[in-house]
């Protein structure tokens, strides 16, 4: 079955449903799973940069290149996030993300620039992990939200 990608007019995640398993009834749309929490649109974001097709192996250019827009984007969505906070440590984080990025050259994608962008999506990570640490919130969990993208495991988990 051919997952359904819509995106979540709460917070902007694009999710794709039907997790395995599940028939979905024509013209039926899922709750978003992110509906609720802080920083649903962050973690939204996060989450689809994360379980990516950029991440697999066989990953295409277009696939990375595609990937480092979404990168680009979700950066403005954090700075935004981080404008209205006195966060140094996620500042820092986020510094550390953007780094990362602007080492990659998109044009010419090596094994480095994956390297560099998963970086940056672990300091990424980190910068949404002081956010909800400073609302005495627990860490984000991507792989609580795993189901609803079409991504089975997360690759390069031990390759680096």
């Amino acid at each position: 079955m051919q997952a359904t990608v819509f995106r979540c007019p709460n917070c902007g995640a694009e999710l794709h449903f039907a997790p395995p398993g599940v028939s979905v009834p024509a013209g039926v749309r899922p709750g978003c799973p992110y509906d609720g929490l802080s920083y649903a649109e962050l973690r939204a974001g996060h989450d689809a940069i994360y379980f990516g097709p950029w991440r697999k192996i066989e990953a295409s250019p277009f696939e990375v290149r595609r990937a480092y827009q979404q990168f680009r984007r979700h950066f403005d969505a954090i700075a935004k996030a981080l404008a209205v906070q006195d966060l140094p440590a996620a500042r820092r984080d986020l510094a550390l993300a953007m780094e990362a990025y602007h080492g990659v050259d998109p044009t010419a994608i090596s094994g480095n620039d994956l390297r560099l962008l998963d970086n940056a999506l672990s300091f990424i990570h980190r910068v949404i992990d002081d956010l909800l640490h400073e609302k005495g919130l627990p860490p984000h969990r991507p792989m609580d939200f795993a189901e609803w993208y079409d991504a089975v495991e997360v690759p390069f988990r031990d390759a680096w």
